[in-house]
């Protein structure tokens, strides 16, 4: 669908550009109008939530960035021949400012999703622990984007998580609940 609606929103910009305008003025508005058809598209069909990914004191200068780029691209086709034709593809720069602008949070949130809702008290031991863990070449919990801090939660609610179920494998064989056989030296010697 993405594709029917980019070659459509090209189209729509090329009969602006050629039909109803002339001049610079027909450029410009064919590859603005095309751009911002299918950047809108692809804001509203987004499959993130929608919202800018960064603050609209920065978000307006960097799609007035994108919008002098487009410009300058209806400006050299004065200057090299066959240019003409590329403004039938400068929507396809949309979706890269789609993700980089208007991304705003995804619905998976890979690292919150990994950090549990309780997260243990760190002791001492814990802490230098981790600060081995720090000087490996590849740890698990490092991601980009990441700071330290969430490593160190992450890494910490595994090392809960493994420790729990360390002591639970070893607390098993050893555990009886009274139900069942009782030991064999418990056992008499008679008894099969």
């Amino acid at each position: 669908m993405k594709y029917v609606v980019f070659v459509i929103s090209s189209l729509i910009g090329f009969v602006i550009g050629h039909y109803l305008l002339e001049g610079a003025a027909a450029a410009y508005a064919s590859i603005l109008i095309s751009y911002h058809l299918f950047l809108v598209y692809l804001i509203v069909s987004a499959e993130h939530e929608k919202g800018l990914s960064m603050p609209i004191g920065m978000a307006i200068p960097t799609h007035a960035a994108f919008l002098a780029l487009l410009i300058g691209m209806a400006y050299t086709r004065t200057h090299v021949p066959f240019f003409g034709l590329i403004r039938l593809l400068i929507p396809a720069l949309a979706p890269f400012e789609t993700k980089w602008l208007f991304s705003g949070r995804t619905k998976t949130q890979t690292g919150k999703a990994l950090v549990p809702d309780v997260i243990p008290e760190a002791t001492l031991d814990d802490h230098e622990a981790f600060r081995e863990h720090l000087a490996q070449q590849n740890r698990p919990f490092r991601k980009p984007g990441r700071s330290l801090n969430e490593e160190f939660e992450l890494w910490l609610a595994d090392r809960a998580r493994k420790r729990a179920q360390a002591s639970t494998a070893a607390a098993v064989p050893g555990v009886s609940s009274g139900r069942g056989a009782a030991p064999l030296e418990s056992q008499p010697r008679g008894s099969a």
